[in-house]
């Protein structure tokens, strides 16, 4: 909700209108957390802000090289700056990793799905991913960046980065264990190519399996091309084509030298048709299509107007009723939300007062509102004519719900204005006060 206040004063009249991966229970240790500050700045739109975040990041507290483990990282709640009700929204991030290895690692939650009012605050949680442990000693975990994707009618994006490289919050101390293994991409696309590398094999032949989420239902044709085997350092080379016809979802790669065997998740994602099927039975050297996909991201309800005050015409009394006229500032109202909801803008008016105490009733003042939008906005609707009051709110200019249909644009909105003075009315210079709200 926008408010903006407009002086109006007159003399004797003059009105100033002016996803998480589970360790082994003998590979994992006992679960290690700690609680810490992080100073993050954010920014939705063009507006930046703070976000202290209270931040707990849980991870095992002893692993294995080789070892798959979740981190889980809780966040406080995020401060109310969405300027629309939020239904839903979807947070990712990442965690830094420090000590024995290095690099980040994405987290995630899932689609959150509840009613926030403008303004409030925005539960984070728990944001939790998976990390391949690669390396044995102290492996260090601290929490980083985190974006947060609302709907609030549009699409709203709001990023933080910490102000400074937060300090780790949770250790993991990793030991030498068996063969380890990690797949590179960790999301492919039906009969897409994924490497699998990894160290502590023994010198040989290594097989690979595409299984189901929990290693089991392998099935043979599921993967392609596969050239699979580790060095004299016991260092694992390996690459394989996931089929197309390849069951899409969470799946495992199961990576097997004679009684050893490491699983690696691996999630799959089903290959689209053509965008028409135009080429569908045209050579491929002849036909081709591309898909051009856009991101429109949704903007503020904002208002503004011309500076400067309204001056009315000025008054001389001569024992009868007068009328004093002008026109009110012109006020731009921009509405780029890109969603259905409507918005109204509405007036109070204080009463016209003079420094000796004298008053002109508000309810004196009348407007007739004027309400246009720029080309290619939606419909608007002038308020109707008639008197402002100090207590009930008068409409402007207003823009009804889309009903299914997108309502935005740049409109302007005006009025032209007349004040009655009172055959009994005290010389001097009046000045009342008119406040317009966009909501």
């Amino acid at each position: 909700m926008r408010r903006t206040r407009t002086a109006l004063r007159g003399a004797a009249a003059v009105v100033t209108a002016a996803g998480a991966v589970t360790v082994p229970v003998a590979a994992a240790g006992l679960a290690h957390a700690d609680t810490g500050q992080v100073p993050y700045q954010c920014k939705i739109f063009s507006t930046t802000f703070d976000y202290n975040a209270t931040v707990t990041v849980t991870t095992p507290a002893s692993a294995e090289v080789g070892d798959e483990v979740t981190v889980e990282a809780d966040f406080s709640n995020l401060p109310g700056v969405a300027p629309l009700p939020v239904n839903s929204w979807v947070t990712t991030g990442t965690v830094t990793v420090s000590g024995a290895q290095s690099g980040s690692a994405p987290i995630e939650a899932p689609k959150r799905t509840q009613t926030i009012p403008a303004y409030g605050e925005l539960p984070i949680g728990k944001v939790s991913g998976k990390l391949t442990l690669s390396a044995a000693g102290a492996v260090k975990i601290a929490p980083a960046g985190l974006t947060i994707v609302a709907e609030a009618g549009a699409q709203a994006t709001i990023t933080c980065a910490p102000k400074a490289a937060p300090a780790p919050l949770a250790t993991i101390n990793v030991a030498e264990g068996g063969p380890g293994a990690s797949v590179s991409p960790s999301t492919v696309v039906q009969g897409g190519t994924v490497a699998i590398t990894g160290s502590g094999w023994e010198p040989g032949a290594v097989e690979l399996a595409l299984c189901d989420a929990g290693g089991a239902a392998c099935e043979a044709g599921d993967l392609t091309d596969v050239t699979a085997s580790a060095d004299a350092s016991g260092k694992l080379t390996a690459s394989a084509t996931v089929a197309e016809s390849a069951a899409p979802g969470a799946r495992t790669i199961v990576v097997t030298q004679g009684a050893v065997s490491k699983s690696v998740a691996l999630t799959v994602t089903e290959k689209t048709a053509p965008p028409t099927g135009a080429c569908a039975d045209q050579p491929a050297e002849r036909c081709g299509e591309q898909q051009i996909n856009l991101t429109v991201n949704g903007g503020p309800l904002t208002m503004s107007r011309q500076p400067g005050e309204v001056d009315l015409t000025p008054v001389t009394l001569d024992g009868t009723e007068q009328t004093a006229t002008g026109s009110l500032k012109q006020v731009e109202v921009i509405d780029a939300r890109g969603g259905s909801t409507g918005w109204s803008l509405t007036g109070t008016l204080t009463d016209f007062s003079a420094p000796a105490g004298t008053k002109i009733p508000a309810g004196n003042l009348s407007w007739t509102p004027s309400c246009t939008g720029a080309p290619g906005a939606s419909a608007v609707t002038p308020g109707s004519t008639g008197p402002l009051s100090t207590a009930t709110a008068a409409t402007l200019c207003s823009a009804p719900d889309g009903a299914g249909q997108i309502v935005g644009g740049t409109f302007t909105a005006g009025a032209g204005l007349k004040l009655t003075v009172p055959p009994a009315t005290g010389a001097g210079q009046y000045t009342a006060v008119l406040t317009l709200t966009l909501s």
